[in-house]
């Protein structure tokens, strides 16, 4: 609980610093104006279709666990992957790997085994936001390029967690650093979940359900240009949203922020033709209801956790980090795992 304190109050802070720059490089009065034009009739709506993109991000977690055979009631493991969300303010989103924390309290299955569940989801969220900033780049002569380029990082990504030859070379790495020597009995398993979820069939599946997700809060986003009264094609937004977000999560900052705000303010300026009031009212709309939205969401989820498992969240994390650091000695050196709700496949 602890390091989610800091996540936020860091975000937060950051979050305050990059405001107060837009608001200042932007147009006061303009800014003040648009936000008062805005039909905040369509808050719920575009919150409604923001929820439901988490709803079918959810449906992508449970298909990476029955993969896995991990098996868990619905009503916990909707509450753990809502507490997921409480970490997109963390690099990357990687912070959701408290998810395995959860549910290695729940059932015991061993956060290497399902860790690489959290990997997956944001190499298909890049696949699936590349996708369709692809269709909105159909719009101009220009971005295809750097749209390309992330797609290479994604197929990247994808070989290096894939290749066993790697796994290999850095258990033996791992086992020479002292800090690092307790992870090593654990990568293997680590290395056959990633390469079980990023197989071409779960990982084409996934990114499906990743484009139909993203889809959803796209809308959303569009609806918040819409609400403001500003008319521009809709693939536009598309595109600037993609690109946006894409940069924000490459650049492994806090949730992305100031990256991903100096992206949509400067694409709504230039690609968009906004006045500088207009673009940075957008920016703010569209963050509090993607970013800080899906923040408060995994608060709540934190909370549904901590009743559902019944213990709270700061001791999970510390048994995580204990296990990570004190393996239990077993015959051959490695940690023993207890195996329950783990259902392997034949």
């Amino acid at each position: 609980m602890e390091s989610l304190k800091r996540n936020l109050v860091l975000a937060l802070g950051l979050s305050v610093a990059v405001y107060l720059v837009i608001a200042i490089l932007s147009d006061l009065g303009e800014l003040a104006e648009a936000f008062g034009r805005f039909n905040w009739a369509l808050a719920p709506v575009i919150l409604g279709l923001v929820a439901l993109s988490y709803v079918g991000r959810f449906f992508r977690w449970a298909y990476y666990l029955r993969l896995l055979g991990v098996s868990l009631p619905l009503g916990q493991n909707a509450a753990i992957f809502a507490a997921g969300l409480s970490m997109t303010v963390s690099p990357g989103k990687l912070g959701e790997v408290l998810k395995s924390v959860f549910i290695r309290r729940a059932n015991g299955a061993p956060v290497a085994r399902t860790a690489p569940a959290v990997v997956a989801e944001r190499v298909t969220d890049g696949t699936g936001m590349i996708s369709w900033g692809l269709l909105g780049a159909l719009t101009f002569d220009f971005g295809r390029q750097a749209l390309l380029v992330f797609l290479i990082i994604m197929v990247g990504a994808v070989a290096t967690f894939r290749s066993k030859r790697l796994s290999l070379l850095m258990e033996k790495i791992f086992c020479r650093l002292p800090l690092l020597n307790r992870l090593a009995p654990h990568l293997s398993e680590f290395h056959g979940a990633s390469n079980e979820l990023l197989a071409l069939w779960p990982l084409l599946v996934a990114t499906v359900i990743s484009f139909l997700a993203w889809g959803l809060e796209i809308l959303g986003v569009y609806l918040c240009v819409v609400g403001m009264g500003v008319e521009m094609a809709f693939l536009v937004v598309v595109f600037i949203f993609a690109v946006s977000s894409l940069g924000g999560a490459l650049s492994m900052v806090p949730g992305g922020i100031g990256v991903a705000e100096a992206g949509l303010v400067g694409m709504f300026s230039t690609v968009g033709r906004l006045s500088g009031g207009l673009a940075g009212a957008l920016t703010f709309l569209i963050r509090l209801a993607t970013l800080w939205f899906a923040t408060l969401v995994g608060i709540v989820g934190l909370l549904l956790v901590r009743r559902s498992i019944g213990e709270p969240v700061g001791e999970a994390a510390d048994e995580a980090a204990s296990e990570a650091e004190a393996p239990e000695d077993g015959d051959d050196g490695t940690r023993s795992v207890p195996r329950a709700g783990v259902d392997r496949k034949p």
